[in-house]
């Protein structure tokens, strides 16, 4: 039985050279948050240097939480501000969403080597009960 999620981001790597590993996946379902290791791509990440995240050392382990994660919020700019109309107008949101607003600003990492993309449009992502995508979905990632 599958279960429609809200979103999914995939968590990416850059190595010194640039180059880009998918080394996790943070999905949101009914207002709640997973987070799990690409376990293929980490084992090619930690090649050229990649260590699991301080809050998440588990490769094998999936996470959940109630609320976006703090490791994830720290992206989010003014995340911590009780007003927060400005970052709704400069990334044009109706409402405030960490989690649209994580996949909207994804590519945009100042300080280290990690990014998120949204691999699929938001109809299609379609997660089993081990909150995997099913294999017959396709992520822009294939595509390229």
């Amino acid at each position: 039985m599958a279960c429609k999620v809200d979103s999914i981001i995939y968590m990416m790597w850059k190595n010194k050279e640039g180059q880009s590993f998918k080394v996790g996946e943070l999905s949101k379902k009914t207002g709640k948050y997973y987070f799990k290791y690409d376990i293929n791509g980490v084992e090619n990440a930690k090649e050229s240097g990649f260590c699991p995240l301080p809050y998440f050392p588990k490769v094998d382990s999936k996470y959940f939480r109630e609320e976006l994660f703090r490791t994830f919020s720290k992206y989010i700019p003014g995340h911590d501000k009780k007003d927060k109309t400005s970052i709704l107008k400069e990334y044009g949101l109706e409402k405030y969403d960490d989690f649209e607003l994580l996949k909207k600003i994804g590519d945009k990492m100042l300080d280290d080597n990690i990014e998120f993309i949204s691999p699929l449009g938001e109809e299609k992502t379609i997660l089993d009960e081990e909150h995997n995508i099913r294999e017959e979905e396709h992520s822009a990632l294939d595509e390229k």
